[in-house]
Parts: C-alpha cells; structure tokens; sequence
C-alpha cells in the first residue's frame, strides 16, 4: 500500500472538533454522505456510533475531507481467518462509515491520505483491543468502479459475503506489513 501522496503535505487530519471544523461548504458529490457529514454526524458521535476524523488544509476550519471509525464484528466465514486457534462467533474489526474528499480536492491524494491515516488509527487500536481487520462498504453510484479500484490498490479484497456484496477488508496484518508496523 502506498503511503500519501506528496502534494498532501499542507494537509491537517485531526478528530473532529464542532468548533474547529467547519462543515458548511463541504460537497463530495455524493449527497447521501454530504447529508451524513452535515446533519447526522454530530449526533453518531455523542450516541457513541462512532468517531470522525477532518482532513483540512494547513491551519484553515474547512472540511475537505473526513472518514469515520466503528467498532464492527463480522462472521468468520465472511473473511479469511487462521485456521487456528479455531475462530470465536464472530470476528473484531474497525468499520470505515464514510470516506469522502470535497469535489474541489479530490484527485489531489487526499482521499490516499485520509486511508492511510484511518489504517494507522486503527493498527494504534489493534494495540489496545482486538482487532483482526478493518472493513468497508464500496458505495454503489455511477463512480462506483473507481472507488472500488481505489480500494483494492490499497490491499482491501471483497469479503465473502453474499448479502453485501460490495463489503471489503484489509486484515490487520497486511496492515502492519504494509505500514511497517
């Protein structure tokens, strides 16, 4: 997995702060998460839903771009799992929301940026909890063949899953070896 790319140097990723980030102007072009970003994200991280991560340029309050983190579980036979010790019920892992880069922004590595740092948030918690990989749902519009390239030059593969086919994962352990951890 490649890392960033360089002309994202400027870029500020930090936790989302009400105060700090402004939301207002934020338009990825696909309004159901526009309509998440500006109207219902507050509310999923006081409800302990999740918590969200803004990606800025330099020291501005503008979102250009934002991901969210879950704690997720999965059944085993919906990834790829060691053959032993024999795996419990369901497996632990870290669930990616959202992912979305403003229209103006996007194209630019941001988006490479924002994987990469949610990919690191949730080796950090991998310490701390267990977690055997981090999964997302590729979102189906007319754009969707892209983002699901884009996903897969990042390591993540379809899980086998029949009722939802367009979920993917990324073991923590390709995690670690991809991020030198």
């Amino acid at each position: 997995m490649p890392e960033a790319q360089a002309d994202v140097a400027e870029l500020t990723i930090s936790q989302f702060d009400k105060a700090l980030h402004d939301r207002s102007a934020f338009s990825c072009g696909f309004e159901p998460i526009d309509k998440f970003l500006k109207e219902a994200l507050t509310d999923h991280i006081k409800s302990g839903y999740c918590t969200a991560f803004m990606a800025t340029d330099e020291e501005q309050k503008e979102v250009i771009g934002f991901y969210t983190l879950s704690a997720f579980a999965v059944s085993p036979e919906h990834i790829e799992t060691p053959k032993r010790p024999r795996p419990p019920p369901t497996i632990p892992a870290t669930y990616i929301k959202a992912v979305a880069v403003h229209e103006d922004w996007q194209g630019k590595g941001i988006g490479r940026a924002l994987m990469v740092h949610a990919l690191r948030q949730a080796m950090e918690i991998s310490e701390k909890v267990g977690l055997m990989a981090v999964i997302l749902d590729v979102l189906r519009d007319e754009a969707f063949d892209r983002r699901f390239a884009f996903y897969e030059e990042l390591g993540f593969q379809p899980m086998n899953d029949p009722d939802n086919v367009d979920r993917v994962y990324l073991s923590m352990n390709d995690i670690r070896a991809s991020l030198g951890a």
